[in-house]
C-alpha cells in the first residue's frame, strides 16, 4: 500500500475503508462523473477542482501549496451541517458521486492536508467531518 498508507495511521486506514463502501455505494445512484463544464462550476477549493482537471485529461496534478491544509478546514467547515447528517443534504453536493470526480475528492484533500501541511489537530477533526459524510452516504436507503 506503501509509506503513506503505514505512517498515516489506523484512523486513516479505517476512513480509507470507509470510502471503499461509499465509492461503491454511490455507484448505485447512477451519477457519473462530472463534465467539465460542471467541474468549472464547482465551489470547491481550487486545487481539488484542478485535479479534478487533470484527472479528466489523464494528466498529473500538481501538489499543493503548505496552505492548503487551512484551505481544506475552512471548506469543509463552510459546508452545511446538514451535509454530514444522516437523512441530510450531502446528495446535494456535486462530488456526491464515484469514480474520479466524486468523494474520493475528500479523500485526495485529507492526504494533501496530511503530507504537504502536517497532519495535526485541524487534519484530525477533518477527517471526522469526512467520516460522517461517508456514514451519511451509506445510511441513505436507495443505495
Amino acid at each position: 500500500m506503501g509509506e503513506s498508507w503505514e505512517t498515516l495511521g489506523a484512523e486513516w486506514q479505517a476512513l480509507a475503508s470507509l470510502w471503499l463502501r461509499t465509492d461503491a455505494a454511490l455507484v448505485r445512484s447512477g451519477r457519473t462523473d462530472l463534465t467539465f463544464k460542471e467541474i468549472h462550476n464547482l465551489s470547491i477549493p481550487d486545487k481539488w477542482k484542478q485535479w479534478m482537471f487533470s484527472k479528466a485529461m489523464h494528466t498529473d496534478a500538481t501538489r499543493p501549496s503548505e496552505a492548503f491544509g487551512k484551505v481544506i478546514t475552512n471548506y469543509l467547515n463552510s459546508l452545511p451541517p446538514s451535509t454530514h447528517q444522516i437523512g441530510g443534504t450531502v446528495m446535494d453536493q456535486a462530488w456526491s458521486r464515484p469514480g474520479r470526480t466524486g468523494v474520493i475528492g475528500l479523500l485526495l484533500c485529507l492526504y494533501w492536508q496530511a503530507v504537504y501541511s502536517g497532519a495535526g489537530k485541524d487534519w484530525h477533526a477533518n477527517m471526522k467531518h469526512v467520516e460522517r459524510i461517508f456514514n451519511a452516504i451509506l445510511a441513505i436507503p436507495d443505495l
